[in-house]
């Protein structure tokens, strides 16, 4: 089955295949967006300052790790790279018995990470197992209720979490273009959390129907079979 041709199946049974979008749009779907290159908050983090890997690996907890995680072995190839180009330097530092290497962007660095900071960015791609699995609860719509919930609970856990980091960049002073990154992860969280809830309401109401509408569909043979 092609993938602008669905299955729809509702509460009450099955429905066949539909042509969801039978013209080409920007939905493409056959194409998964490129991931971000490693690389480029790497030069970011170093725009600012020299860091060691360790210390790399400390600043994607920073804010940025709600928009863009990365995994720790995907680091030190990264700068491996970026040396290798000529974008950052290495030198190593010794601390009595103990050395650390210590990274630095260089000139071409910076002018190669200035053109990355220039590039359009690649259109939104989520990722959401919740979602995924929601989708296929199609014929247990208990279960996908228990998934949006969940959502709804880590997304209102989220709201407040985003919003407590936006005050206290506030008090800190922080860059406001920083700080209006993280303001609207809050209301994109915070809408979804509200859209939840109103789905959530939904599916239950659907559920309970078809409940009434199945006990009544019982109801109704056990008296005809009590006739014959």
């Amino acid at each position: 089955m092609g993938m602008r041709e669905v299955s729809f199946i509702s509460l009450n049974g099955y429905r066949g295949g539909a042509q969801l979008f039978p013209a080409r749009s920007v939905l493409e779907f056959e194409k998964t967006p490129p991931r971000m290159d490693v690389k480029f908050p790497i030069l970011g983090f170093l725009m600012e300052a020299e860091a060691t890997g360790y210390d790399l690996k400390q600043r994607f907890q920073d804010p940025v790790g709600f928009f863009y995680r990365v995994s720790d072995g995907s680091i030190y190839p990264a700068l491996k790279k970026l040396a290798h180009d000529g974008h950052v330097k290495l030198r190593t530092e010794r601390h009595g018995r103990r050395a650390r290497k210590v990274y630095a962007i260089t000139p071409r660095g910076r002018a190669h990470f200035m053109r990355m900071l220039r590039e359009p960015a690649q259109p939104l791609f989520v990722f959401d197992e919740s979602q995924v699995k929601v989708y296929f609860a199609d014929r247990e719509p208990e279960i996908a209720l228990e998934h949006l919930e969940r959502s709804r609970r880590d997304d209102v856990a989220r709201t407040a979490i985003l919003a407590e980091m936006v005050a206290e960049m506030r008090r800190a002073g922080a860059s406001p273009v920083r700080r209006m990154v993280l303001e609207l992860g809050r209301e994109i969280v915070d809408a979804k959390a509200r859209a939840l809830a109103r789905l959530c309401a939904q599916l239950k109401r659907e559920i309970q129907l078809k409940r009434r509408g199945t006990s009544r569909v019982k109801v109704a043979r056990t008296a005809a079979s009590g006739l014959r």
